[in-house]
């Protein structure tokens, strides 16, 4: 790794500010630091970069992209049932977003969705949600789809992760919550007034969301989640590897746990090996 930027003249110098400027990327790097053995220096190390100019606004822009990395990663750990997320391959600051919900007066809904970071990121306000499918809920504008990110998170603090956001859309689709401030108001009034009503419209979003699963992608974003029909000769297979139980499948002696397990069957000595590893 070349820690000496070329000189002004040079064609890699103007290559590599062009491609820096260049927005909608989605770059593993950081800039270099004097910190031996920092966790950002570590990464550094780990990983390829361009040689650019590192003045305070170019450092910034690779925190920032840094830091979506990192708040991906972070949710990737978290057990998120029934709700997919990922970054735009063109855009970090875009995250597209589809939820099934299993259960509560929405359940069986497909319901796509988009995550905008602010500019500045991880600083700023909460992120943005917008439904890319019509859903009549109480936190859903009507017409724009907008999501009442304020229902949850009255302020972003530091503190706030993404997959916070991400958990919270869930929980409100899974169960309503009429103490929370609607911003669609004739949705929060049947909720309150004539739940019979809420649930015939409620349903009506559910329906039409499954009609428009395998709609065309509205980009050609290679991480926009997209959906194909049912086809036996290609998706069969995989289901029956995906369903099969570890007790049909051949042992590999190579492969079979072996060690000490915390409490063995049939004793409540911990720690203790196996009858078979005995052997």
């Amino acid at each position: 790794m070349n820690s000496k930027a070329p000189g002004p003249s040079s064609k890699s110098d103007n290559e590599g500010e062009e491609s820096f400027k260049r927005t909608g990327s989605f770059r593993k790097i950081l800039p270099g630091t004097s910190s031996g053995d920092s966790q950002l220096n570590t990464s550094v190390k780990m990983i390829d970069r361009p040689n650019v100019a590192q003045n305070n606004m170019d450092y910034a822009v690779y925190l920032r992209e840094y830091s979506i990395l990192s708040e991906y990663k972070l949710m990737q750990t978290q057990d998120l049932k029934g709700i997919y997320v990922i970054p735009s391959a063109q855009n970090p600051f875009l995250w597209f977003g589809v939820l099934f919900v299993r259960q509560g007066i929405y359940q069986g809904g497909v319901f796509r969705f988009t995550i905008t970071l602010p500019d500045i990121f991880p600083d700023g306000d909460c992120p943005k949600v917008i439904f890319k499918t019509k859903v009549f809920h109480p936190l859903i504008h009507n017409e724009t789809g907008e999501f009442s990110t304020s229902a949850g998170f009255p302020e972003w603090k530091k503190s706030n992760r993404v997959f916070h956001l991400v958990q919270f859309i869930t929980k409100v689709f899974n169960k309503v919550d009429p103490k929370l401030k609607a911003i669609n108001e004739e949705a929060s009034n049947l909720f309150e007034n004539n739940i019979e009503e809420y649930r015939t419209k409620a349903k009506e979003s559910v329906k039409d969301s499954l009609d428009h699963v395998y709609d065309p992608p509205e980009t050609e974003d290679a991480h926009y989640l997209k959906f194909s029909p049912w086809d036996p000769e290609i998706h069969e297979p995989i289901r029956q590897k995906l369903y099969q139980s570890r007790q049909q499948q051949p042992l590999d002696p190579e492969k079979s746990p072996r060690g000490y397990s915390w409490v063995q069957p049939g004793s409540l000595k911990p720690l203790s090996k196996s009858e078979e590893d005995l052997r």
